[in-house]
């Protein structure tokens, strides 16, 4: 197995797990081009201080000339495909057309670029959406044995959209590698507008801060990725080379509960509580799903997580005094 030297990686799209990717390259000295909606001015002030180079564009994916103009000036070797948008229900109603052009117009374009400009690897960042009703059906689930069968407009758009991707990798000769991500939480998750979901760890934590109250539907187990690990997976997946299979489940392999998480959150507010009641606080339902099995990750690049829940918890409380970019009231 060999790695690949740091080459000019371009990063699409400007939510929190885009900004982890950005931040895990630049920290390791890469170069890197994020396009899209610029990072917010907080994490390009911390990013000014990490040893690597970044450039932002300001083009939108589906914007299908301004993607391929900036591909023909750049000519990225390695791009990570992260722009989506996240929809809830109330969006799919009303902005349906919008939802499809940005996941899988958005996607084409990207592909149709990268196939013409010589990028030697493309990562494109799938969801654990698209296990769909067959999310729960078995203890854990699999890239190769677990049927996808995705449901809301979002994870029908990503498998759309990875599979679209994979054709490219037939069709063109393109290296692409698709990437289903598991419960992300963490470092720069906020409000971007393109996200309704923000998670239940973002949530709990923003009412510990501020001394309210936790309503939790349920329990809330989840196989949980902390942001950072979600970059450090996906800088793997760019840099090793050969990769024996073309789809990779990104997740930690362990499980924890959001009861957990508040439970320690205790520890670092005296004043918060929490309890289980029904219906509860719909921002905290962390929904059922199985956990994704990660062994082909593991087997493939060596990619191990660093942060357990507890280390996560210690970094993220960290990270919000430093960093905090959505630190308004919370009701």
């Amino acid at each position: 197995m060999n790695t690949r030297a740091p080459e000019l990686t371009l990063v699409t799209g400007g939510g929190f797990v885009g900004l982890n990717v950005l931040e895990h390259l630049l920290d390791r000295g890469d170069r890197v081009i994020s396009l899209g909606p610029p990072p917010p001015q907080t994490a390009l002030e911390r990013f000014a201080h990490l040893s690597g180079q970044l450039r932002v564009l300001d083009v939108d994916v589906c914007d299908g000339s301004g993607v391929w103009q900036a591909f023909a000036k750049e000519r990225p070797s390695q791009v990570v495909h992260a722009a989506a948008i996240t929809a809830g229900e109330s969006r799919e109603k009303h902005q349906a057309q919008h939802i499809v052009n940005t996941n899988v117009q958005g996607s084409v374009n990207v592909l149709e670029a990268a196939r013409h400009h010589g990028v030697k690897r493309m990562v494109y960042l799938s969801s654990a959406a698209v296990y769909g009703a067959h999310s729960a059906c078995d203890p854990w689930l699999y890239e190769a044995t677990t049927y996808p069968a995705p449901e809301s407009l979002y994870a029908i758009t990503k498998f759309a959209a990875e599979r679209i991707a994979l054709r490219y990798r037939t069709i063109a000769e393109l290296d692409v590698v698709v990437a289903r991500l598991s419960a992300v939480f963490g470092r720069w998750e906020h409000d971007t507008g393109v996200r309704d979901t923000l998670s239940p760890p973002y949530w709990a934590t923003r009412l510990a801060a501020a001394g309210r109250k936790a309503r939790l539907p349920q329990a809330g187990w989840r196989d949980w990725i902390y942001g950072p690990d979600i970059g450090k997976g996906i800088a793997a997946l760019l840099d090793t080379s050969p990769l024996a299979h073309s789809l990779y489940n990104l997740s930690t392999g362990t499980t924890w509960s959001m009861s957990a998480w508040c439970d320690s959150l205790r520890t670092y507010f005296p004043a918060f509580s929490f309890q289980l009641e029904t219906p509860g606080d719909a921002r905290l339902n962390a929904g059922k799903r199985s956990p994704l099995a990660v062994s082909r990750l593991t087997a493939d690049t060596g990619f191990e997580p660093t942060y357990s829940m507890e280390r996560a918890l210690d970094d993220y409380l960290d990270w919000r005094t430093r960093y905090d970019i959505d630190n308004g009231s919370v009701s």
